[in-house]
């Protein structure tokens, strides 16, 4: 996949690169063995694979959460060493399996992340919070709810609608769509695809379920290490 080059600093973002990464567990699998990934957006690309094969891993070593090992990180012309991960990490942004959330109120989890020294100026919107919310059904909460009593679909919804919020260059996604209902995925499906356009962006999820990875730009599958 080619790659446009960004001309500057503060230019929007034209293309991913990562890699090439390589990962041992802490059991001494090697799980990642050389994998390199590049996209130019807009792109939605799905990676599959069978259970255990390292696809969490891949998602955290391409965000810099894990301790693979990677020769470079770069979007656009602009490279990522190990001393601008924070920088990275707020530009390559992971909506984690189990969809943590902070201590607080529905609110809260999703301004948080505008407090960043690394916000570069972006500002919490309360008018597109309610507009996503409703998308994902979600607006029946008050945004002064509180997130303790939220059960693990609503969420998984949440965490989606903070990353889409938070509107990275790249959104990474780890089973986005865990134990919602089949239209409700959609909805949620639909929200990955239309952001990874009007971004542009570059997103990439791990998925189970086949008819998403049939509606995708791309889907590569995940065994032994390396990706087909």
């Amino acid at each position: 996949m080619d790659e446009t080059q960004s001309s500057k600093e503060g230019s929007e973002v034209k293309g991913l690169y990562c890699g090439p990464i390589d990962f041992t567990d802490p059991m001494g699998r090697r799980l990642l063995k050389g994998i390199t990934i590049s996209f130019t957006p807009p792109t939605l690309c799905v990676i599959t694979g069978p259970s255990g094969s390292g696809k969490t891993s891949l998602l955290k070593a391409i965000s810099g959460l894990n301790k693979a090992r990677v020769s470079e990180r770069r979007l656009g012309n602009i490279a990522y060493p190990d001393k601008r991960l924070p920088e990275w990490r707020s530009k390559v942004t992971l909506l984690l399996q189990d969809a943590p959330c902070i201590e607080g109120t529905i609110r809260d989890n999703l301004a948080f992340p505008f407090s960043f020294k690394n916000a570069l100026g972006k500002e919490f919107s309360e008018k597109k919070a309610l507009v996503l919310l409703k998308r994902v059904r979600l607006d029946h909460f008050d945004l002064d709810h509180p997130v303790n009593g939220l059960s693990g679909g609503e969420r998984h919804r949440l965490s989606l609608v903070r990353g889409l919020l938070w509107a990275p260059p790249v959104l990474l996604a780890d089973e986005p769509l865990s134990g919602l209902e089949p239209e409700l995925a959609q909805v949620c499906y639909e929200l990955l695809y239309e952001f990874s356009r009007k971004r542009p962006a570059v997103v990439i999820c791990v998925l189970h379920q086949e008819r998403f990875a049939r509606q995708a730009d791309t889907v590569l599958r995940l065994k032994d290490g390396t990706l087909h």
